[in-house]
């Protein structure tokens, strides 16, 4: 990672909000430092409240810090005003003029962003189409849908064809397929040399897509990594899958013994704790006459390493 150049680099982060009738500040981040090199995926994960959204408003001048620094392209986040044609962003809840229709719109963000009407009316019809809106071009945007409206969020932020790509729970208020059609142009983001750094509740989305993941919690970091390191390789238990399903007996004088197996329909699935046992095992199933489907190591997910690190608990409360 040391011969890629760092855009964004976030050093000692500290920011506190008044709450309460007493106004008493509530700290939401706390001397938060970390990296996002260029040409990668970051995946900013954290529960509710946790402090994603403030950093991210904080990167993006709609907040700001009360100590510590951000830099962008190695400019100082409070200064750069000229970053802003380098960044394209996407709030967690995007507002829009809700009388224009996403052609009209998207005009007038590329009015905003310096860009000539025929490079921006040729970039939508692009955008719209790739993200699944191009029948809904002419339609006002009172008239969208949440995922709709989540779509159009994401061509606004890709809209001048930005270096860096920020956004918050972009997934939010899809279905299946969008979000999928998303994970899909998060890719193609980087396969064109762009970068992204996205927050997400979607653990799942996260550990796909991400060549690295930063976790906080209460304001805090609590964890940084590539995704294969934080998991580790660490084999939790082989994974057998077998038929038919065999009578307690059976599996018995096979040498499995008892409470290790569930059945799912006509399958029989196994868990043997290592490789040895996995090994043992196999050779009494086939000698039992059975077939085996598949023999699969399991490793933890990072759902799992998520809940670790900031426990269970700690998945609910208002949004930062």
């Amino acid at each position: 990672m040391t011969n890629r150049r760092r855009i964004l680099v976030i050093e000692g982060l500290t920011k506190s909000f008044p709450a309460g009738f007493w106004r008493k500040p509530v700290r939401v981040l706390s001397d938060l430092s970390c990296d996002v090199y260029e040409n990668e995926v970051v995946g900013f994960l954290g529960p509710n409240g946790a402090g994603k959204t403030t950093t991210i408003k904080i990167l993006n001048r709609l907040a700001f810090a009360d100590a510590g620094k951000a830099t962008l392209f190695g400019e100082d986040v409070r200064d750069g005003k000229e970053l802003r044609g380098r960044i394209g962003f996407m709030p967690e809840q995007p507002y829009f003029y809700e009388y224009l229709t996403a052609v009209e719109f998207l005009r007038l963000c590329g009015q905003l962003c310096g860009m000539a009407r025929g490079e921006t009316d040729s970039r939508s019809a692009k955008l719209l189409s790739r993200v699944g809106l191009e029948d809904a071009r002419s339609m006002a945007i009172r008239k969208y849908s949440k995922g709709m409206m989540q779509r159009l969020g994401l061509a606004q932020a890709l809209l001048h064809d930005p270096e860096l790509v920020i956004l918050d729970e972009p997934m939010s208020g899809l279905d299946p397929m969008g979000r999928m059609e998303v994970r899909n142009l998060i890719r193609e983001l980087k396969t064109a040399g762009k970068t992204v750094f996205f927050s997400s509740h979607i653990i799942s989305d996260v550990e796909v897509l991400c060549d690295r993941v930063i976790m906080l919690h209460k304001g805090e970091k609590v964890a940084e990594g590539r995704v294969e390191e934080l998991i580790g390789s660490q084999i939790l238990y082989i994974e057998l899958v077998v038929s038919p399903v065999l009578a307690p007996g059976r599996l018995a004088e096979a040498g499995i013994p008892p409470g290790v197996g569930e059945t799912q329909g006509d399958l029989l699935v196994l868990r043997a704790p290592g490789t040895r046992e996995a090994n043992g095992w196999m050779a009494g199933l086939l000698s039992a006459g059975c077939s085996i489907h598949s023999c699969l190591p399991v490793k933890k997910n990072l759902e799992e390493i998520f809940l670790e690190r900031v426990g269970e608990g700690g998945v609910e409360g208002k949004s930062n």
